[in-house]
This record gives C-alpha cells, sequence and structure tokens, in this order.
C-alpha cells in the first residue's frame, strides 16, 4: 500500500483574492444551497467554462489542480469531467506539469516537444 499526498481543497468563498468559485454563487444556481454538486454535468461544465454566462470561472486552474492531485474520481472539478481527468492523466503519468485545462471533449494541445518533432518529420 502507498502513501500519496492529498491537498485541501482552498477557500472557494468570496473572500480569496481571486474571488469566488462560480459553482458557489447562489445568483447562478440558487436551488443548490449548500450541495457543492450539481445534478446536471452539462451545467456544471457551463458554469466553469463561461459558456453559461461568458465568464470562465477564476478558479478553474486551481480547482482542476486539486481535482487532479486528490484523484477526484466524481463531478465536474476545473472545468472537466472525471473521464476528462483520468484521460489527462493516463497520458501523462506522474507529470503534473502537463495537467493542464483543455476544453471538454478535445486532446490536449501539443506540447513544443511534439511541436519539435511533427516539424522535422
Amino acid at each position: 500500500m502507498g502513501i500519496r499526498a492529498v491537498v485541501n481543497a482552498p477557500d472557494w468563498s468570496g473572500a480569496h483574492h481571486r474571488g469566488e468559485a462560480k459553482c458557489r454563487d447562489s445568483r447562478l444556481t440558487p436551488a443548490r444551497d449548500r450541495d457543492v454538486f450539481f445534478e446536471d454535468e452539462v451545467l456544471a461544465l457551463d458554469i466553469c467554462n463561461g459558456t453559461y454566462d461568458g465568464q470562465i470561472c477564476p478558479r478553474r486552474t486551481e480547482c482542476l489542480r486539486v481535482a487532479m492531485v486528490n484523484r477526484e474520481n466524481y463531478g465536474i472539478w476545473g472545468g472537466m469531467t472525471s473521464g476528462d481527468r483520468l484521460a489527462m492523466r493516463m497520458r501523462n503519468p506522474g507529470k503534473p506539469e502537463r495537467w493542464i485545462w483543455h476544453p471538454h471533449g478535445e486532446a490536449e494541445p501539443p506540447t513544443n516537444e511534439e511541436n519539435q518533432w511533427s516539424a522535422a518529420s
């Protein structure tokens, strides 16, 4: 049995200098009360990624990092589904610096190294 690091979730409230996480905003999700999980994954993706109101969540990158380090298996974190996060982890095992956000369902953008190799071919 191995030991793995766990990162405590930061303060998602408006007291943080980056502002409140959009998933916590009661104006966008008035029926949610204190529940941090959305029943509708599409709505959660739309709110986080800005397709709901044109504004991306100011905490999206931080949220994704917490989910990736903690290996969150359920829900939308950082604007990505659990399947998106698993695929990113499988493509980049042990390389947290490559765990960057990319649009839902799209392949990760190529790195400079990959661009360099394709140009040499």
